[in-house]
């Protein structure tokens, strides 16, 4: 079974007039690479990482194509991902312009089965030497 590690910190907390409580966060190893999910997915699919390299960048062109475009892209079992945009308001629509765009980011909505992953996973790390499960 996947495990997650928390980390502790104590932390002021708003919502509370500023008290310090403690919060949990989940815990990051590292940032793994395209290049490393390219080689690890031809080793366990037995499959050349050229291979593997060209399907790669050929479906994230293909999703950057289709995003721009407008469209909701549905990768399947990672999920979809989508344009959006911020914009400050007008009282009057020919007073709005792209000038009004504060933000443009990619929306990206997991999948349920990616969801359901998470929830399955165990959560460890609220005490010290003790794993504490859900």
């Amino acid at each position: 079974m996947p495990t997650l590690t928390v980390n502790v910190t104590k932390q002021k907390v708003k919502v509370n007039n500023d008290e310090e409580m403690y919060v949990a966060h989940l815990k990051s190893y590292s940032r793994i690479s395209g290049d490393e999910i390219i080689a690890i997915t031809a080793q366990n699919e037995g499959v050349s990482e050229a291979n593997v390299a060209s399907i790669f960048h050929a479906l994230a062109a293909t999703m950057k194509k289709f995003v721009l475009e407008g469209h909701v892209v549905d990768f399947g079992p990672i999920g979809t991902f989508r344009a959006s945009i911020n914009c400050t308001a007008e009282r009057n629509r020919e007073d709005l312009s792209p000038k009004n765009i504060t933000r443009r980011r990619i929306i990206f909505h997991p999948s349920a089965k990616l969801k359901d992953a998470l929830y399955q996973a165990k959560v460890v790390g609220f005490h010290d030497g003790e794993d504490i499960e859900e």
